[in-house]
């Protein structure tokens, strides 16, 4: 691995080469060993170093951007000459926005971890060992992926910005299956210290042997109790797809006109956090923009939708270059809490194939996996039949009645177990 000083020399040695009114080079690079597994059986490896520069340069408002995984001197005038005479023969872009200038970066909590890198694939082999030997105690079968990977990102460009970004990540997940049901875990770091596959997949199996022989129940609108997961599942397609700030002035989502509204329930806020140490955000995000708190949705009322950097130029407003990772505000209820609190319901652990019915009002499509379970009186009556759902993201978060307490779900969200009213599920499937 390069040091800071070797990638900022390279980086500044492609922008003396160009002649272009401005320029900026990326670089990036990544080590990674990822293992899947199925039937209790590795059966992918894959891995490798990766490092690339990209490099953008623009005459006027023509650009253009190439890219190399080469350093070497022939490669980096290579470079250079591509993209200089790519940005010549292009067409005038009204909407190219001139480069940032230096930024003021915020410190972050610790993104980088020794133990990640240190890790071999011999760690990974045993943490899938352990799977399999959780899935055998009960003749079940485990599959899933574990994932260790740690690298750079900088940027520097022709108007004096500088950034340098190190980070670390370890990435878990199981799912058991049993003959006619199935659980799931996952756990997800920047450090291997945090994560521990037997007792993932100790998790998985426990909701795995819970959901065996579920019972048909009819569709309709329920009570839910959504993990988690099950959140972030729903919310993750909200954020990255409905909430941008252009689509919305040009009338093309569900959020025309709704900034300053109160659309969704008094207890939902929605935030991007920069300091929580638990989910460290980058320092940069687009084209080396400094990070900073966002407040997307407080006390219910939309507060702000996601703005590129033209769309922000266009709006006299800051852009956004980062939108996740989404920290959801968590509440005091525990998720028995919720299950006692409530008379008739589903306790939902996972959504999947996820697709849009209306993307203009944001109806959403999909199924339940990995554990259905029905509660009744207060109590968890037993599990069910996987269901297919209709309902729209803000209609779930209008309706919420109680929020557990924010954890961690994968690189990119916090997220509490919300219970919510009225949530349609349209038709019964087999899936498992």
């Amino acid at each position: 691995m390069r040091s800071e000083s070797e990638i900022k020399d390279i980086m500044e040695k492609v922008l003396s080469k160009c002649s272009a009114d401005e320029s900026q080079v990326e670089y990036s690079f990544q080590n990674n060993h990822a293992t899947r597994f199925a039937e209790n059986a590795i059966t992918q490896n894959q891995g490798g170093r990766e490092e690339e520069l990209h490099l953008t340069v623009a005459f006027g408002s023509r650009h253009c951007s190439c890219t190399t995984n080469r350093v070497d001197e022939e490669a980096l005038d290579d470079l250079v000459e591509r993209s200089e005479k790519g940005a010549k023969a292009a067409p005038e872009d009204p909407e190219y926005v001139p480069l940032p200038t230096a930024q003021d970066y915020p410190d972050v909590p610790q993104r980088y971890y020794d133990d990640v890198a240190a890790a071999g694939p011999h760690q990974v082999a045993e943490g899938v060992k352990h799977t399999v030997e959780v899935a055998r105690s009960k003749d079940y079968a485990a599959s899933g992926l574990f994932e260790t990977k740690w690298g750079i990102s900088a940027v520097c460009n022709s108007k004096g910005l500088y950034g340098f970004d190190k980070y670390s990540e370890v990435d878990y997940s199981t799912t058991m299956h049993g003959p006619d049901g199935s659980g799931s875990a996952w756990a997800n770091s920047e450090s291997m210290a945090d994560v521990s596959p037997s007792k993932e997949a100790q998790k998985a199996l426990e909701t795995a042997e819970a959901a065996q022989g579920p019972e048909e129940i009819e569709p309709g609108d329920y009570t839910v109790i959504f993990e988690p997961q099950a959140v972030f599942d729903l919310l993750e397609f909200m954020a990255w797809l409905d909430m941008d700030a252009r689509d919305a002035d040009e009338g093309t989502t569900v959020f025309a006109d709704k900034v300053g509204e109160q659309i969704f329930s008094e207890k939902v806020n929605l935030s991007l956090e920069i300091n929580d140490p638990d989910l460290p955000a980058p320092p940069f995000g687009d084209d080396g923009v400094a990070a900073r708190r966002t407040q997307w949705v407080e006390d219910g009322v939309l507060r702000r939708l996601h703005h590129d950097r033209y769309w922000a130029q266009q709006k006299g407003t800051d852009p956004d270059p980062l939108i996740f990772p989404m920290f959801m505000t968590g509440g005091s209820s525990s998720v028995d809490e919720m299950v006692k609190d409530c008379d008739k319901g589903l306790l939902v652990k996972r959504l999947w194939y996820i697709r849009y019915v209306d993307k203009k009002q944001l109806l959403l499509t999909g199924l339940t996996r990995d554990g259905l379970f029905l509660i009744e009186n207060g109590e968890i009556a037993g599990p069910v039949q996987n269901l297919r759902f209709n309902e729209s993201p803000l209609v779930f978060l209008s309706n919420v009645v109680a929020l557990g307490e924010a954890r961690r779900v994968g690189p990119s969200a916090k997220i509490p177990a919300v219970m919510s009213e009225n949530f349609t599920f349209s038709s019964k499937t087999k899936s498992v």
